[in-house]
């Protein structure tokens, strides 16, 4: 049954405010999904396939804590709320332990950095738990509209796009040799206040919409249970796993490809020179730019030709712009000839960030009207549970993805260095990175959309 205190609607300043938490949020993402891997192989001298290792381990410890994190949360109750608590705690410790998890003392040996990096980013990984998953949760608790949930995913994913676009377009700057040269730690210092800040202003301005009502005593494997009694939330979660995987290949080699497939030598004009600037700051904003431009078409065509019907188009497309990238990306041969293609390598970037912006867009804004269907028919409150099993398929596709890449660029013979990347590359290991980030998350993306709308049509069936 739907909790008494659920409202169709919502003032559109708690619905922006909402939406807020996800540019301190996906500072976080960006920590993860892209600085960690980069900093142990480019600024720490860790072998990739080391550095997979620990950074999928620790993406392991999320997968797990994640459903236990949601199913804690259920049975949160009390003045304070259900959610709040810990998403206020938590922006704070994992502001904190991002900044540490880059402290990585001087002189230590490969295996001893590698470890420090490992246990502080497990702890700030477990920090980020505590807000992501109560946090997902209350999008349920808020509303019971479909149409309210989409406008406040349009605001999450906008939030969610300037706090990527900072972290990914800026950081590289604080920390490059020829920008303000800050350590990675210091670095971090500057986005600890953005996280708490933006987190915060969410949590206190759905305060006094908390939910304080005691759930009722469920056992954790009856919360499993009921998610997989819902069919089409299971598939959807599966396949929203498989396309993050994908994804997940293009975040973690965009500073690989930023250092050795992006060619600036010989060109020029306006175009050139932005690219000069920095062409990890360059590309990382041209990406999350698309996708931000691209939130109003995502919404506008979800509402005139339904939500699956806009993924499945996003996704084609998101598989078919994936494929023009490889042939507009030089080869390692095309690079020693200096070969400069910057004008379709903005081009294709800015559209790989629009297709982005579907796969942000609509899984997200499709989950809670499937958690509807098990609202309807549990006994005891579900939504934290969902919200950890939700997130699950994406934290397994990024565990899997840095230890697959890792290995990969170890196999054709990549070297790692502690000077931000400036090393030869053989050739074998620049065009194994050229069809990493472009062909597999291309055939992972041509793949889900069949399998999807298979098991989703067999599931809509079965729950009829």
């Amino acid at each position: 049954m739907s909790d008494a205190s659920v409202q169709p609607r919502l003032p559109l300043l708690v619905k922006a405010a909402y939406g807020l938490a996800d540019m301190g949020i996906n500072v976080f993402v960006i920590f993860k999904g892209l600085l960690v891997f980069a900093f142990l192989v480019q600024f720490s001298g860790v072998d990739p396939a080391l550095a997979g290792w620990v950074t999928s381990a620790v993406l392991v410890i999320d997968v797990i804590t994640d459903p236990l994190m949601g199913w804690l949360s259920d049975r949160t109750g009390g003045r304070f709320g259900r959610r709040h608590p810990y998403i206020i705690s938590g922006a704070v410790l994992m502001a904190v332990l991002m900044i540490v998890t880059f402290a990585v003392p001087s002189g230590l040996s490969q295996a001893a950095s590698a470890t420090w990096v490992f246990v502080f980013f497990a702890l700030a990984s477990i920090a980020f738990t505590m807000v992501v998953i109560p946090y997902g949760s209350l999008s349920v608790e808020l509303t019971d509209s479909p149409q309210e949930r989409a406008t406040m995913t349009g605001w999450r994913m906008g939030a969610a796009g300037v706090g990527i676009l900072l972290t990914g377009g800026a950081f590289p700057i604080l920390t490059a040799p020829n920008g303000l040269a800050l350590s990675h730690a210091m670095a971090m210092a500057v986005y600890a206040p953005i996280v708490i800040a933006t987190i915060w202003i969410a949590a206190f301005s759905t305060y006094g919409r908390r939910n304080q009502d005691v759930t009722p005593s469920a056992p954790f494997g009856a919360q499993i249970q009921a998610a997989l009694r819902n069919r089409r939330f299971v598939v959807l979660t599966l396949i929203y796993g498989v396309q993050t995987f994908g994804i997940a290949f293009i975040t973690l080699g965009i500073p690989f490809a930023a250092a050795e497939l992006i060619v600036t030598t010989g060109a020029s004009g306006t175009l050139a020179v932005v690219w000069y600037l920095g062409s990890f700051s360059t590309a990382f904003a041209l990406f999350i730019l698309g996708s931000m431009a691209s939130q109003i078409v995502w919404v506008t065509l979800s509402k005139a030709i339904g939500k699956q019907a806009t993924l499945v188009l996003g996704i084609l497309y998101y598989g078919i712009v994936l494929i023009g990238f490889y042939f507009v990306l030089p080869s390692s041969s095309g690079l020693e000839m200096g070969v400069s293609n910057l004008g379709l390598i903005t081009l294709f970037v800015f559209l790989i960030g629009a297709a982005n912006g579907c796969y942000q867009q609509l899984p997200w804004s499709m989950m809670p009207d499937l958690v509807d269907w098990s609202v309807e028919r549990e006994s005891f409150n579900i939504a934290g549970s969902f919200s950890g099993l939700w997130l699950l398929g994406q934290k397994v596709g990024n565990a899997i993805a840095p230890l697959v890449l890792g290995q990969l660029l170890a196999l054709y013979g990549w070297v790692s260095s502690t000077n931000g990347g400036d090393v030869t590359q053989l050739p074998e290991a620049v065009d194994a990175l050229r069809w990493a980030l472009t062909l597999i998350p291309a055939g992972l993306m041509f793949i889900s959309i069949p399998l999807y709308l298979l098991f989703d049509g067999m599931a809509k069936r079965s729950q009829r």
